[in-house]
């Protein structure tokens, strides 16, 4: 008889025990429940590392899906073990799982799964070691190590540990000065994490053990050690250095340095280490932000000066908006007609947008060259053949019929187009231009392109805004911003660079009120430049490569490198935005689950006609008179060791804004359905002190009352390819009955027909009266409002 075998901790990955023991738990699901199983631990735990077996007890508890059902007729049963820290403190321990029918051969896990040994590390430090001799060995001497006094801000409890390494990089003449320094060699590493710069504009995750090697340079670099500690590694670009880290042949972290000023510059390297990769990577945004913000303050001041009447509430409703973006959806021989009749076809359907972003194609280009990314702008109107009436006409028609629609952004490129300026066109007799020459390398690489002056770029940036504003619009996005990183000569980098980045931010929030969209500028001149500090508003900014719907293989890959890309951007002053998306396909609930637990924003392209109105419904929700997006915090993956070719779900996890009621949002990237065990624990952002529900957005499915206090309650979900689930962890209120003397604990479960709609709820209180009790919830949007109160016998008032 065979059955499945579900484990916690994972089979095939590593886990951290902060304790001298392992909780074993196993799930044996089979459909023949009255058939006895026994099942045991096979584990190298000894002192001498041989291996041995640890029977499991069957506890005779079946185990309850929060999700889809595990298969009809299947019960999962539970057992649980423990295996013991060796003494030895080099020493990490191995283990996988076998079953069998009493008096039958072993089954072994990974016969049946393919699943490699569970790797347990059994935390060793009681405090953590304060020298960076400890963790990176053999670096080059002439590196400077300062250790800050505080790694960050986490209060007189915080033990993590942080360093700034800095080294001088020659200066540029007309070819920028590049710098290879050897940063060490990695010491007592098991796996490694990194985020590389996949393309000139994007980020993507890299994972693996052994040796660092990633085929890609790095920006964010972290280190799970034998010693259960995290080591952390942030190159940070500053003013006209570029800093990456790269693998050397050896294991060593070489850090290359790129500097285009005239002058020699220093280049930095933010380390951290915390018992948690969390804790860690928090320390080292801290300290690069004070790095930056000490390099910067003179510069920021007249770009916060025209910020400083900008509230962030003001920016609430931009955030909030549901968006229809034209790209996908209406191809790229986009016409104003086109617009109209696709809004109100999806109108008539029930559909309505609160924004409209007018994507590519809109502008008057040269069509010079094969393909877009050779076309030059020609004017600030848009294309006379596709948009003959005018920018204005199309914006005030769009608002005439529709008008639910508040906010209409169009797009546009950092220098103009994709290939910049048309040199006989009406901007470049307008402004002083001059041609560039860009890196041959990329899919954008070789050639040069006209662009604005830098010594002009301010004054061409007020006038285009200033245009577009006087047409309706009130929005922006702007694209092909790595195109500044592909500049070749140190000057026109040097020059460049941040003065387009200033120009931009400057007019858009002179014009616009920051109401922007970044677009393509993950490079790390832009990042640490412009959306590291928060003394702006938050930008929207796009967090991975396109969403590509003909393309299978990369809607799983999109939802990850969002994921685990948001592990970064959650400490930048932005709102990441995981791309446009369709709802008309094979994996567009996947996707849309994604949206919502992001944090970040929700654009549809749908095709005209083509749309799933009850997934639509179940990402937005009706306020007073627009439709709206339930936002939660930024989210992010809660596991950053592990590709996207393991066999583990993926969680992402967050909270909400204005109440902090935890969510887990789980989905399956993998080619085969998986299994796999949930508790309380899992959340992020969950408290010692309450006791919590959880509920299951797809099954509606919610668990009896748990804490982390309390005994460990374990739920399985069950996910099929494609699959997802969305878990939210409400706590629960409790109060005396006034008339029937009774304790009732009562739960607000927020809007029960929204995907996230805990996030509905923007306060929520309990009291009583002389008839019973009384609850009061104040919802930012309409909906079906659910409650839990676990006496249903007991009276309740909502106001």
């Amino acid at each position: 008889m065979s059955a499945q075998i579900i484990c916690e901790p994972l089979l095939g990955q590593t886990t951290i025990v902060s304790g001298q023991t392992a909780i074993i738990t196993v799930v044996l699901v089979s459909n023949q429940p009255g058939i006895l199983l026994e099942a045991a631990i096979w584990h190298n735990s000894s002192e001498s590392g041989s291996w041995s077996q640890t029977d499991l007890k069957n506890t005779g508890e079946q185990v309850q899906t929060l999700g889809q059902d595990v298969g009809k007729g299947k019960v999962g049963m539970l057992y649980i073990g423990s295996v013991n820290r060796p003494s030895s403190k080099s020493h990490v321990v191995y283990f996988t799982i076998k079953y069998r029918t009493a008096g039958q051969e072993w089954r072994w896990a990974h016969d049946q799964s393919g699943s490699g040994d569970a790797e347990l590390l059994f935390s060793q430090n009681a405090t953590i070691p304060d020298s960076i001799s400890h963790y990176l060995h053999n670096s080059d001497q002439s590196l400077s190590v300062e250790t800050f006094d505080t790694a960050f801000s986490g209060g007189p409890g915080s033990e993590e540990r942080a360093w700034s390494i800095s080294y001088s990089v020659p200066a540029a003449t007309e070819h920028s000065s590049f710098v290879n320094t050897n940063l060490g060699l990695p010491v007592s590493t098991v796996r490694w994490f990194c985020l590389a710069r996949e393309s000139r504009p994007w980020l993507c995750p890299r994972q693996g053990r052994g040796n660092f090697s990633p085929e890609e340079d790095s920006i964010l670099v972290s280190f799970l050690r034998r010693d259960g500690l995290h080591f952390v590694l942030l190159a940070v670009s500053l003013d006209d250095n570029l800093t990456v880290i790269k693998p050397g042949g050896d294991g060593t972290l070489i850090a290359v340095s790129r500097n285009e000023a005239p002058h020699p510059g220093t280049a930095y390297i933010v380390a951290a280490t915390g018992r948690t990769f969390e804790r860690a990577n928090e320390a080292a945004f801290f300290q690069a932000k004070s790095i930056v913000a000490a390099k910067t303050k003179d510069t920021r001041l007249e770009i916060e000066s025209l910020a400083s009447t900008i509230s962030p509430k003001s920016l609430e409703g931009w955030y909030d908006s549901f968006a229809y973006c034209t790209w996908n959806g209406l191809g790229q021989s986009l016409t104003d007609e086109k617009i109209y009749d696709a809004l109100d076809i999806m109108s008539n359907a029930g559909i309505f947008f609160s924004t409209i972003i007018i994507d590519d194609n809109w502008q008057s280009i040269d069509r010079h060259g094969p393909n877009n990314f050779h076309h030059r702008w020609m004017e600030f109107e848009a294309d006379r053949k596709t948009f003959p009436r005018g920018l204005k006409h199309t914006v005030s028609t769009i608002r005439g019929r529709h008008p639910s629609v508040k906010h209409i952004a169009v797009w546009h490129g950092i220098m103009g187009y994709w290939n910049g300026i048309a040199p006989d066109g009406h901007i470049a007799k307008c402004y002083k231009t001059q041609t560039m020459k860009k890196q041959d390398n990329g899919f954008f690489g070789g050639g040069s392109l006209v662009a604005i002056d830098a010594g002009d770029v301010h004054r061409f940036y007020e006038d285009f805004y200033q245009f577009i504003a006087d047409c309706g619009i009130d929005s922006v996005k702007t694209d092909t911003q790595f195109i500044l990183d592909q500049l070749e000569d140190a000057p026109d980098r040097s020059h460049c660079i941040s003065t387009y980045q200033d120009a931009w931010a400057m007019a858009a929030l002179h014009h616009f009120s920051a109401k922007t969209i970044s677009c393509m500028s993950q490079t790390p001149q832009i990042l640490f430049h412009s959306q590291l500090l928060d003394s702006l508003p938050k930008l929207m900014v796009r967090n991975s490569e396109d969403f590509f719907p003909s393309e299978p293989d990369s809607h799983p890959w999109h939802i990850f490198c969002n994921a685990h890309t948001n592990v970064f951007t959650q400490h930048l002053n932005v709102l990441p935005d995981w791309d446009m998306f369709q709802t008309s396909h094979e994996y567009s609930a996947f996707h849309g689950a994604a949206r919502c637990i992001s944090g970040g924003p929700i654009y549809l392209t749908d095709k005209p006609g083509e749309h799933d109105i009850n997934l639509i419904k179940q990402m937005t929700a009706r306020s007073m008179n627009e439709t709206i997006i339930l936002r939660p915090k930024v989210a992010k993956t809660t596991y950053v060791y592990a590709s996207n070719k393991e066999k583990r779900l993926l969680r992402i996890g967050t909270s909400t804004i204005d109440t902090g009621v935890p969510m887990l949002g789980i989905f399956n990237v993998n080619d085969q359905p998986l299994a796999e065990i949930v508790t309380l624990e899992d959340f992020i952002d969950v408290s010692l002190a309450e006791t919590y529900i959880i509920r299951a957005h797809s099954s509606n499915k919610i668990s009896t009352p748990l804490s982390l206090a309390g005994s460990k309650t374990r739920h399985l979900l069950s996910l099929d390819v494609k699959g997802y689930e969305i878990l939210t962890a409400y706590p629960l209120q409790t109060i005396l009955h006034p008339i029937k003397k009774v304790a009732v604990d009562i739960s607000v479960l927020g809007l029960l027909d929204k995907m996230t709609g805990a996030a509905a709820v923007r306060h929520s209180s309990i009291g009583a009266n002389e008839n019973g009790i009384v609850l009061r919830v104040v919802l930012k949007a309409m909906g079906q409002l659910g409650l839990w109160p676990d006496n249903a016998t007991a009276s309740i008032t909502l106001t």
